[in-house]
């Protein structure tokens, strides 16, 4: 069988998915346009191996196929694509969209390291020349599908035009976002394709064990797309892929955060001001002060500690570690009061900058963590709020940072330290005549552990910060007005706040 086959088997499939009003039809026509690309490709002479590549095509087109006739007639399929064949079949009306991203996450992300191995022997893969030549062609192959997305937008528009001017708007951006996510996902099938071929290597049950953990991983990652929300900005925070990780190592795909998938804890974080607009919003105006302002501490704490790339030491020359502290204190305090005084549109953008600035993300990755922020605040809001949903939220936002960064070590600890001082503050709120011992403290914990070094170092960091949610607490209480004198005060002390941590992180 060659291409051109499989490109005759699934025009007649695309026949019966139609007649059947099947939803996995949206799923199947574009592969069977890309299909159709690919062949077109090979027709050019696009490849360095004509005979390889259509081999490889047709290995990954029986994958999927195979799997597609399974479930047709009841029978079990692999992980990934039961999930993406159950959300076609219990919900149609989904938009074509999401059943195209779970259809290339199922199939890219498990189905491709396979098809990479039935045409690549083990001794191949340990081969520099013929590796070279083998990656050559992958990379080839990415160009094919960059090409294809215009198209592929094109031919969603016309099964479903733009909903809203939002949709309108992102149209761009989605283009953008779907060629690096296809990029990205298919470096990790590499790699992850030569992992499996470490264990096929040494033998069938290592294969197998091997071959179960990514479609394990695989089957988390297209949960994670079938659930409500913002897909694509979802992708966006970790990426198309996942990643088998090697010997001896964790994969930032398995920390069991959250689904096997640990990213976007920073939704509760203190950006939108964390606890703060959560506490804030609804914990009576004292507490909505406070709160706002001590996450975004926690938030420019977490990302001055994270370097670009993994490392046993930060160095404090990291330029994550040289922030300037009268930028982040003013503009902080532009997210606390235009949070208090709902104008959205300024807040939005404040968010944006900080969140970009601080972590040093590209734009797609900046926009789910700002998207996580706001809907952690709304999670811990009411009073009593949710705070495990909080939590989840920030042990997502961690894995972020660590799948950017590659820090910290522990999603899970640093979203409980950050959600234990929204805590303490709340209870200071409501406490009246409590001082903010328990608060500081909590504070203290959050930066020692983001920065790697003593709480003593940084406990004055927290005082500062600490007095500046008392500040905004009582301009909150006095009616939130522009031109207050505290508005100063506040920025005052978050700038002493930041001025400080950054000489501890640098002692």
């Amino acid at each position: 069988m060659g291409i051109d086959d499989v490109i005759e088997r699934m025009a007649a499939l695309a026949e019966e998915l139609r007649r059947d009003g099947d939803g996995r039809l949206a799923f199947h026509n574009t592969y069977l346009r890309t299909t159709e690309a690919v062949a077109g490709a090979l027709r050019d002479g696009a490849f360095a191996d004509r005979d390889w590549v259509d081999r490889w095509d047709v290995a990954f087109a029986q994958l999927y196929l195979d799997a597609l006739d399974a479930d047709r007639r009841g029978d079990p399929v692999p992980e990934p694509w039961a999930v993406a064949f159950g959300a076609a079949a219990a919900q149609p009306d989904l938009p074509a969209v999401r059943h195209i991203l779970l259809g290339m996450n199922a199939h890219i992300n498990y189905d491709l390291p396979q098809a990479l191995l039935a045409v690549i022997s083990d001794a191949e893969f340990g081969d520099p020349g013929v590796r070279a030549s083998r990656e050559a062609d992958h990379r080839t192959i990415d160009e094919v599908l960059a090409v294809r997305v215009g198209a592929e937008d094109a031919e969603l528009q016309q099964m479903a035009p733009p909903a809203t001017w939002q949709d309108r708007v992102l149209q761009p951006l989605n283009r953008v976002a779907t060629r690096r996510f296809l990029r990205e996902s298919r470096e990790k099938v590499w790699a992850n394709a030569l992992e499996l071929s470490k264990a096929r290597a040494a033998g069938p049950d290592s294969y197998a064990a091997r071959l179960a953990q990514l479609e394990k991983l695989c089957a988390r990652r297209v949960a994670d797309l079938v659930r409500p929300g913002p897909v694509l900005l979802r992708l966006a925070a970790g990426g198309f892929g996942v990643r088998l990780a090697g010997e001896g190592q964790r994969s930032a795909y398995d920390t069991g955060t959250v689904g096997g998938y640990a990213v976007g804890g920073y939704a509760g974080g203190r950006t939108a001001g964390g606890r703060t607009a959560g506490g804030r919003t609804v914990g009576g105006r004292a507490a909505r002060g406070r709160a706002a302002g001590g996450r975004m501490a926690g938030l420019r704490a977490a990302g001055s500690r994270l370097p670009r790339r993994p490392a046993a030491r930060r160095p404090s020359t990291s330029a994550l570690r040289s922030f300037d502290p009268v930028k982040v204190g003013n503009l902080e305090t532009e997210l606390w009061v235009t949070y208090y005084r709902r104008q959205w549109a300024r807040f939005l953008v404040a968010s944006l900058r900080v969140v970009h600035g601080t972590f040093g993300m590209d734009w797609l990755r900046t926009l789910h963590g700002a998207w996580l922020v706001l809907r952690a605040n709304q999670l811990w809001a009411p009073n009593p709020g949710d705070p495990d949903g909080a939590r989840r939220c920030m042990s997502r936002f961690y894995a972020l940072l660590l799948l950017t960064h590659g820090e910290p070590a522990d999603p899970v600890r640093a979203a409980r330290l950050d959600v234990d001082w929204w805590a303490a503050h709340r209870a200071h709120q409501y406490d009246e005549g409590s001082d903010t011992g328990p608060l500081v403290t909590a504070l203290a914990r959050l930066y020692a552990y983001v920065y790697d070094t003593g709480e003593e170092a940084v406990t004055p960091a927290a005082r500062h910060r600490a007095r500046a949610m008392d500040i905004s607490d009582r301009w909150v209480a006095t009616g939130c007005e522009p031109g207050s004198p505290l508005i100063a005060e506040e920025r005052a002390e978050l700038v002493r706040c930041y001025s400080t941590l950054l000489t501890a992180v640098h002692r």
